[in-house]
């Protein structure tokens, strides 16, 4: 499908230190859907739909006996759990690995890590009393190194020094889903 000439894609260009540019893919929040802004920014493109992650949900719910899908928001705003996230990687290949709070993230073998999707408390902008969890993820990006693509920043952020990033989150409690292709899931982390 070719892009309209209007259409804006929400890229920034970065180059490394040869001179070589690169485009990072970037999506600002919308609703409760971050869930869906941290899957395309992993993928650096337009990978999923709202629609897609809806049907992903729907087919979590028809095996519950809820009343209730407890896998979205029940006023369709997005707010995804876990099981969205799992199933969608899946759906491309990808496994996710939850990565233990008690370690150091300097153990996880980053050659081998496809991506790195974070959950961390949120303010309910639309229920202010009623707290809710909010994705992101971090990319390596080429020998450029670690950037933070939250949907909340206006822009993708540097990362100086990943290890001291995702060791201060785990402190305080967030957590961290390391994405692998399936081929690397038992060597993500170092000897």
């Amino acid at each position: 499908m070719e892009q309209s000439s209007s259409v804006r894609l929400p890229t920034t260009t970065i180059a490394n230190a040869n001179g070589v540019e690169y485009s990072l893919y970037h999506e600002k929040q919308s609703m409760q859907l971050c869930l869906l802004h941290t899957l395309n920014c992993l993928f650096q493109r337009k990978e999923f739909t709202k629609s897609d992650l809806d049907c992903i949900a729907e087919n979590l719910y028809s095996s519950s006996t809820n009343w209730f899908n407890p896998h979205r928001s029940p006023f369709g705003f997005g707010n995804y759990d876990v099981n969205v996230l799992i199933a969608a990687l899946e759906t491309r290949d990808f496994k996710v690995r939850w990565f233990d709070a008690r370690q150091s993230s300097s153990i996880i073998n980053t050659t081998k890590v496809f991506g790195y999707i974070f959950n961390v408390p949120s303010r309910n902008a639309y229920i202010p009393f009623l707290n809710s969890r909010h994705w992101f993820t971090v990319r390596q990006i080429a020998d450029i190194g670690f950037f933070n693509f939250d949907s909340k920043l206006n822009e993708p952020e540097f990362i100086e020094d990943f290890v001291e990033f995702a060791d201060r989150l785990l402190r305080e409690g967030n957590q961290l889903m390391l994405v692998v292709q399936v081929e690397n899931i038992h060597d993500i982390f170092l000897a």
